[in-house]
């Protein structure tokens, strides 16, 4: 089974050699040229100036020789095959055309989202020192967390349910999917910046002893537990998460751009839905019970962390 990431790939692949690779440069030129024709199978031509356009252009560290020649490879492999291909008449299966159609789709939407959003997401330091400052307290602390993880709404609410009158270790071991199950799902004392941000936001609104709600991220169903809260063995300061902030901060940009971005177009285009049963929101999951600080239970709904980049 092709991943979407080799999907993507061999797509790029076939367009290339669909788009006929190579038109106008001169035939002939010098080995150490970088733009001529480097391989030619049947009439499908590959040049340098293909393999450039694979360079980004704000890209630091272009690509070395070997990984130059490996695309190379790998484009001859891809052509053979799609020469075959095309002589089986696959090239006009239904299959085939809906899925090139698809590709063709997701790339064209993937690659508008990153020229996009390249544009707009910006982090200057001065958003940089203003988070840091903002969250110093939680730089200075590590927090000892433990996890229930479930692959499924319905078994993160049983566990949650069972939590009212069984202990954490107990349902831990017997609910939760995470490796650290067996020894009640510690995950040791984590600082700032170890797990994804907005688990981080319910851990870090946490008190010592503390449950919460069913939380929902790309990873399944999450309870914490926070076990304790102690002074950071290290300090760290602006310079040490300097660039874990402005990964951080461009997450949030892009995040927020994102759905600006598809916002604003889905206001311009035509969307006309002929059977309105596709409009409707999927079933809310089911809420899970949990245990209050005071060991009272507390009705919390499941937070949906799972966004789009």
């Amino acid at each position: 089974m092709i991943g979407a990431r080799e999907a993507k790939i061999l797509f790029l692949l076939v367009l290339f050699a669909v788009g006929g690779c190579g038109k106008g440069n001169e035939p002939g030129k010098a080995a150490g040229d970088k733009t001529g024709e480097i391989v030619r199978v049947g009439d499908a031509v590959l040049t340098g100036g293909d393999l450039n356009r694979l360079v980004p252009e704000d890209e630091q560290i272009p690509p070395t020789f070997e990984e130059r020649r490996d695309f190379v490879r790998r484009w001859v492999d891809m052509e053979v095959l799609r020469q075959e291909a095309i002589r089986r008449g696959f090239k006009t299966d239904p299959y085939v055309e809906a899925r090139l159609k698809e590709l063709e789709q997701q790339f064209l939407a993937d690659y508008l989202v990153f020229a996009e959003l390249r544009k707009r997401t910006e982090v200057s330091e001065e958003e940089v020192a203003a988070y840091y400052v903002a969250h110093e307290r939680e730089y200075m602390n590590e927090y000892r967390v433990s996890q229930i993880l479930a692959g499924t709404p319905e078994d993160a609410a049983r566990a949650a349910g069972l939590l009212k009158t069984r202990g954490w270790a107990w349902v831990a071991n017997r609910y939760s999917i995470d490796a650290g199950a067996k020894r009640g799902g510690d995950l040791g004392y984590l600082t700032k910046g170890n797990m994804i941000p907005e688990l981080e936001e319910v851990v870090f609104s946490m008190k010592p002893g503390s449950l919460s709600g069913v939380i929902k991220s790309d990873f399944g169903y999450h309870i914490f537990k926070l076990e304790d809260v102690r002074e950071a063995l290290v300090p760290v300061g602006l310079e040490d998460v300097r660039e874990q902030i402005m990964n951080t901060l461009m997450m949030a940009k892009r995040t927020s751009a994102y759905r600006d971005l598809l916002d604003s177009l889905k206001d311009r285009a035509h969307i006309a839905y002929r059977d309105e049963s596709y409009l409707r929101s999927p079933s809310a999951e089911p809420p899970a019970d949990t245990l209050a600080p005071d060991g009272e239970s507390e009705e919390y709904e499941t937070i949906d962390t799972t966004g789009t980049p």
